[in-house]
């Protein structure tokens, strides 16, 4: 009697193609023997045979889209000569042979689905079956590469990668990348600004980032900083006044004070924020803390700490550690708007723009003011658009009316 050689349950995605048949009509085959690959947008699978004897018919072609349906008819594996059933009667059958072949017919590589959280037990690297077959060529430590197919697993192409770069190493030359081009020179990521990567890679994979802005007029606030700095004798920047009203807008509204972990929105008591500074390592945020608590001298003198110390790559490892929300000043790079990756585990980042001349009504009259563009970005996981206007409102109302909010203090 004859087997079918069906499609088992592979989590894969609900079409896909045959890419190759490993196996001749005709040829004899092995209870086990991969005698089919699949592929789907998301995944890779093997097909085994059910059973020793011959592939005696196939029914798809190679090329051709499949559905991939549990229990649909790709082959038949029997004795030699045996007669085969048509793809009629097989659909037919449906319901019994899907039980029977989801038993007999295992995929030889774990499926990996975009749908499916990776499987952290094997002990062993997940390869595509192309991978694996290009394994069987070259002589590769497969702990040396960095898979790039889903959920992690090694490709063809990261093992052409890896060869690649490999030769070009041997030669003591940089390797070609794209065509015809040439790679001058090859700067590995190394360190904190490694670890930079990939918090903020991981973040803007994983988080629902949702951007709002809002002009706000700092005509007022400059007058008022220029009042602070004769009272207290002490010349604060624009930065340090924002600093601190960012700081009373996060007491204000602690559902932006906050991390987000396993499922859980902490709200933090200590308001500590970050404040991105482009270093000779590059865009680092060191930590100010308790930034409302501080009086602006302090605040003003905190700022300047740090970032000098960022500037002359003498910071500790400690000043950046416990942030619970980020500023960064794009403006110093002539820039209005910025859509900033939040930094991990906070919820939200705050993006100053430049400061610029914009027509502005009040009282029904228009004139033009210094003006900056705030650029608010949330987790959408746990804030919403009516929070980011609640924010960028309540900041406005601050920087608009500097006077009342510090008298009010």
């Amino acid at each position: 009697m004859v087997d079918v050689v069906r499609i088992p349950k592979l989590g894969l995605s609900d079409a896909g193609e045959l890419v190759s048949w490993e196996v001749d009509v005709g040829a004899p085959v092995s209870a086990g023997q991969v005698v089919a690959v699949l592929e789907s947008e998301k995944a890779s699978a093997e097909i085994e045979s059910p059973s020793e004897g011959v592939l005696l018919t196939t029914y798809v072609e190679e090329g051709d889209e499949v559905a991939i349906e549990v229990g649909r008819p790709l082959a038949v594996v029997g004795a030699d000569g045996e007669a085969v059933p048509s793809l009629e009667d097989l659909e037919r059958e449906g319901a019994s042979a899907e039980s029977t072949a989801s038993d007999a017919v295992k995929s030889a590589v774990t499926p990996v689905s975009d749908d499916e959280p990776p499987d952290t037990e094997r002990a062993d690297v997940k390869t595509t079956p192309r991978a694996q077959r290009r394994l069987q060529e070259v002589d590769v430590d497969l702990t040396t590469i960095e898979g790039t197919g889903p959920q992690g697993a090694i490709t063809e192409d990261d093992i052409e990668a890896y060869l690649e770069t490999r030769e070009a190493e041997t030669r003591g030359q940089a390797p070609a990348t794209t065509g015809d081009l040439t790679v001058t020179e090859s700067r590995e990521l190394s360190g904190i600004r490694k670890t930079i990567a990939d918090r903020l890679s991981r973040s803007a994979r994983e988080k629902p980032h949702v951007m709002g802005t809002r002009e706000v007029s700092i005509e007022r606030l400059e007058r008022v900083r220029a009042r602070l700095d004769e009272e207290y004798d002490v010349a604060l920047s624009l930065n340090d006044l924002l600093l601190h009203f960012v700081g009373r807008v996060l007491e204000d509204l602690p559902a932006f004070n906050a991390h987000f972990e396993d499922d859980t929105h902490e709200l933090i008591d200590e308001v500590n924020v970050g404040y991105a500074v482009d270093g000779p390592r590059g865009l680092v945020v060191p930590v100010i803390r308790e930034v409302p608590r501080r009086s602006l001298p302090e605040l003003s003198e905190a700022r300047r700490s740090v970032v000098q110390r960022v500037l002359d790559d003498d910071f500790d490892p400690a000043d950046l550690r416990g942030g619970t929300f980020t500023v960064t000043n794009v403006g110093v790079f002539d820039m209005d708007v910025s859509y900033s990756i939040i930094n991990p585990p906070e919820v939200a980042i705050l993006a100053i723009g430049r400061r610029k001349y914009a027509p502005v009504e009040r009282d029904g009259e228009v004139d033009f003011e210094s003006v900056i563009t705030f650029s608010l970005t949330i987790d959408h996981r746990v804030l919403d658009g009516a929070d980011s206007g609640a924010f960028l409102d309540r900041l406005a109302e601050y920087v608009e009316s500097p006077g009342a909010a510090l008298d009010a203090r």
